[in-house]
């Protein structure tokens, strides 16, 4: 079995599949270097285009991929290209996004090779003649899979609308063996960062905490930050690009998570590996994580950010207990078991 996706960059995605592959040894195949700082060690990968190295298509497919996602910047064209390269790479392979999936859909017209569709998010659900194309794409991409796996049951129950089955593993994280004694007030965000997860909330948020707001992760756009910045840079810490050691302390040091998401089904990994350092979360409606919180527990689901204002300062007073709570929910979810699960669902269908 073979794992691939399409960016090595800063994101859930490819951490996920990175910790797939780093837990299950199965080989992992990346269709281009854009700049991620993960760690490679103890895991068996091939990058097809790697960091400064640019495809003769690449301009068009910058351009084709700005017309639905500009707001992400340039690391998140889709490469058509690299996509079709990876038809020639033989084995049963489990595809992260739908994008990488259209390799396993041309793969298996070609000679007849079943494949499986990790998918993060879906399109299908959105409105629009702009999306006329990669909904259908899509479509076909789930609808001949073998074996669709997904990261909530919100994204269930949403492609169950389509007729389309699918299987749930969250993703994964590593918990703690010791609770962190000694915490700072220190409010986090972590998220890769861009207009679209509206990073003007967390500053608003920012001016009525009665703790520190640390936004980390990589932004999409400089522009994007440099506008966020002017406005709320004397009431934000704002990392950019962090490493995986710098990002860890940040979690042994955090008294509450905070994330919002707007539609978005999948749960948010940063979510889960607040909680794997004990630290209680506080999610809105638009977060597939929702579906890890209890209420009062070991976090909190608001309706707005006025809301999180207050349940976030609640939290800082009394983090202990649900501190305990969120690290509880974290061992289940660890990378070990996500990797279980995904062996024996994907086991059943191809050779492991």
């Amino acid at each position: 079995m073979q794992i691939a996706v399409r960016l090595l960059w800063n994101s859930a995605v490819p951490k996920m599949a990175i910790e797939e592959a780093r837990n299950t040894k199965w080989k992992l195949i990346i269709y281009r270097d854009a700049g991620g700082n993960y760690k490679l060690d103890g895991v068996n990968y091939l990058i097809l285009r790697k960091r400064g190295e640019k495809g003769f298509f690449t301009p068009l497919f910058s351009f084709i991929t700005s017309i639905y996602a500009k707001h992400r910047g340039k690391e998140a064209t889709v490469d058509l290209d690299l996509i079709l390269r990876a038809t020639k790479i033989r084995g049963p392979t489990l595809y992260h996004d739908q994008f990488a999936g259209i390799t396993g859909y041309v793969r298996k017209l070609r000679y007849g090779e079943d494949y499986a569709v990790y998918l993060h998010e879906t399109s299908l659900p959105l409105k629009g003649v702009k999306y006329f194309l990669p909904k259908k794409i899509e479509e076909k991409v789930l609808r001949n899979a073998k074996v669709i796996i997904t990261n909530s049951m919100w994204n269930k129950k949403t492609l169950e609308e389509y007729g389309i089955k699918s299987e749930v593993i969250y993703p994964g994280c590593y918990p703690v063996s010791k609770l962190p004694e000694s915490r700072e007030r220190i409010v986090l965000a972590v998220s890769t960062w861009d207009s679209g997860r509206k990073p003007e909330i967390y500053g608003e948020i920012a001016k009525r905490i009665k703790g520190k707001m640390v936004m980390a992760g990589s932004w999409a756009r400089e522009d994007t930050l440099k506008e966020f910045l002017r406005k709320y840079g004397d009431y934000v810490t704002v990392t950019g690009k962090i490493s995986e050691e710098k990002l860890v302390e940040l979690y042994s040091k955090a008294l509450v998570l905070v994330r919002f998401g707007f539609n978005e089904r999948g749960p948010g990994l940063g979510v889960i590996e607040a909680m794997a350092y004990g630290v209680p979360v506080i999610v809105n409606e638009g977060l597939g994580s929702k579906e890890l919180i209890k209420q009062g527990e070991n976090g909190f689901v608001v309706r707005d950010w006025e809301e999180a204002v207050d349940r976030i300062n609640e939290t800082l007073e009394n983090w202990h207990k649900m501190s305990v709570n969120a690290w509880n929910t974290a061992k289940d979810l660890s990378w070990e078991n996500h990797a279980e699960k995904l062996k024996e669902i994907l086991c059943q269908t191809f050779e492991c």
